[in-house]
């Protein structure tokens, strides 16, 4: 079976992900009574297609795992898709380990370094998940903090030149 049918047969359950997602969103941002979903929901399917295609190289147990590409949010108002999208993926390993109890289904590092569903209701409250999209403790797999839209876009390119010019460095044998 080659790559794109292996990903299409994965549709079905990448739509009942986004549902899932979609329903975080909504009940986190109506708990906080902060924020509007609509910015969020409309990139849960690409976030989902990004996360889950192989197009980019991360592990959600491992948020600081060397070579792993890095993802900044260019509109950092944004962050409930993000921390929804990892809500219900790793309650999805968490009801994988409870079945199994293979070790593999876990965060290293424990729970402190995990965001599951119940975490949502903290958003946007003191000593909860913040408002704008931090890299620090659950939200790991933030590589920048950023604010409104826009403000990740710098930060962006100026990692994409930094590790391009690495890479080059390396390519040509030179230290860095």
């Amino acid at each position: 079976m080659d790559s794109l049918s292996k990903l299409k047969s994965q549709y079905k359950y990448w739509e009942i992900s986004a549902d899932l997602i979609d329903q975080c969103i909504d009940i986190a941002l109506n708990l906080s009574q902060s924020g509007h979903p609509g910015g969020s929901r409309s990139k849960v399917h690409i976030l989902i297609a990004t996360l889950l295609s192989g197009v980019m190289r991360w592990d959600i147990r491992k948020p600081e795992m060397r070579f792993a590409d890095r993802f900044i949010l260019g509109a950092g108002h944004a962050n409930p898709v993000v921390y929804a999208t990892l809500a219900v993926f790793n309650e999805a390993l968490r009801r994988k380990y409870n079945k199994t109890k293979n070790s593999k289904y876990l965060c290293p590092y424990g729970d402190n370094f995990v965001l599951y569903p119940e975490d949502l209701l903290t958003l946007r409250q003191k000593g909860g998940l913040p408002g704008h999209a931090e890299m620090a403790g659950k939200t790991l797999f933030f590589k920048c903090n950023t604010g409104p839209s826009g403000h990740g876009a710098p930060v962006a390119a100026g990692e994409a030149f930094v590790y391009k010019y690495i890479g080059y460095l390396c390519w040509k044998g030179k230290e860095v």
